[in-house]
């Protein structure tokens, strides 16, 4: 049950709800070879054939990736000389639409979204980037800049590196823990982009601590990364291989969204810090609830606790009165039909000595004995002193309703 899970246990779980499924990763691997075909087979488009016609890229390349997919980055070799010289990034890019178009035709949408040709697929999507290599440098690319108007410079692998020697230094737990960390982002929508976070995670865990279990790598991470975005009023993330760029630059563009995210990160390091809590002093349920919360359906969540059975005292049956008697009775015998629903009537009265009803406790359980037998004999019922007492008392009474 999921109740029993250790909190290391669970992580492991969502570690495992997160990874793309074997299933998504074949209808990848097809569609990334179709659109290779196609690309290959235009006589519009001159790919370099020398090496393998496109290579992946970006989160699902660096095995960061999580569910549900969003985008996979594919990056296509074109020749230098026929789309690169002299020529705009605009042009390759629209023919790249145009062949993947006549491919997929309505069924899936395909369309230019600078620097990219970007096509639809049901759960997930391609963005697909012209890139032209350099003989003398295997890591060098140029990529079209934003607008696709001119190219410019990148080493599209170079994370790779870093993060697989960082996961080896981290006990393996980096590149889990960033993929646990995109699905808190993406949770309570805090709004970091991707490789922003991957950057943030490497400064964290590889300049000022490491990662011992997942409950305190994602509390040291909440703790750098909120004070740093809070103290800072200016980009501080370089762009690898970009000494005057930066990757965060996007955050102090909207003085508003920075300050929402300041109070959302704050916010969750409390969350953190409270299940990182439970966690060291061994309360599994209490910080499997809390990491829920934090992260969402993707992180098991215990099973509610059954509920305590709580004593309810047997409720206490009201004394029975004559009245009751005379609902129960059968009509039958001596006090059946008329006589039943004229004491009845009489009964119901808030004055009952004013019929004649015996005042007496003793005469009224008497004359409830009597009633309470499904088929009284008059004799019988009148045999005793009380019993006659009362009926005789309830008979002789000048308001008998017994009399027409």
């Amino acid at each position: 049950m999921t109740q029993k899970l250790t909190v290391e246990q669970s992580f492991q779980k969502f570690v495992s709800n997160l990874n793309p499924t074997e299933k998504q990763r074949i209808r990848i691997q097809t569609n990334r070879e179709t659109i290779d075909s196609v690309l290959a087979n235009d006589k519009r488009i001159f790919l370099n054939t020398q090496q393998q016609p496109s290579f992946l890229t970006g989160s699902y390349r660096r095995n960061t990736i999580i569910r549900p997919i969003d985008d996979i980055d594919l990056y296509v070799r074109v020749h230098y000389g026929e789309h690169c010289v002299n020529k705009s990034p605009r042009s390759i890019l629209l023919l790249i639409k145009y062949a993947l178009c006549k491919k997929f035709g309505n069924r899936t949408e395909v369309k230019v979204d600078s620097p990219c040709v970007v096509v639809e697929f049901r759960d997930y999507k391609f963005e697909i980037v012209p890139v032209v290599g350099y003989e003398n440098d295997s890591q060098l690319y140029n990529v079209p800049a934003p607008g696709s108007r001119e190219w410019m410079q990148c080493y599209p692998n170079a994370p790779s590196k870093w993060l697989s020697s960082s996961n080896q230094v981290n006990n393996k737990m980096f590149i889990p823990l960033i993929k646990i960390l995109k699905q808190w982002n993406r949770k309570n929508k805090i709004g970091l982009k991707s490789f922003h976070l991957e950057l943030l995670t490497e400064r964290v865990f590889n300049a000022i601590t490491e990662i011992k279990s997942y409950p305190q790598g994602i509390f040291d991470w909440l703790y750098c990364v909120t004070i740093w975005i809070s103290e800072n009023n200016s980009p501080f993330i370089p762009e690898p291989g970009h000494a005057y760029k930066y990757v965060d630059e996007y955050l102090y563009q909207n003085r508003m969204q920075l300050t929402r995210m300041r109070k959302k990160l704050e916010m969750s390091l409390k969350k953190a810090e409270r299940a990182y809590d439970f966690y060291v002093r061994g309360s599994n349920i209490a910080a499997n609830r809390s990491y829920n919360n934090l992260f969402g359906s993707m992180f098991p969540s215990p099973e509610p606790m059954p509920a305590k059975p709580v004593l309810v005292p047997p409720k206490t049956e009201p004394a029975l009165t004559i009245r009751d008697a005379l609902l129960k009775q059968q009509p039958t015998g001596f006090l059946g039909g008329n006589p039943k629903n004229a004491l009845l009537d009489a009964l119901a009265n808030s004055n009952p000595g004013v019929l004649g009803i015996p005042r007496s406790n003793a005469a009224k359980n008497c004359l409830l004995e009597a009633l309470a037998n499904p088929s009284p004999k008059p004799s019988e019922t009148v045999s005793s002193g009380a019993i006659g007492t009362a009926l005789s008392d309830l008979f002789s009474s000048p308001y008998n309703l017994f009399k027409k």
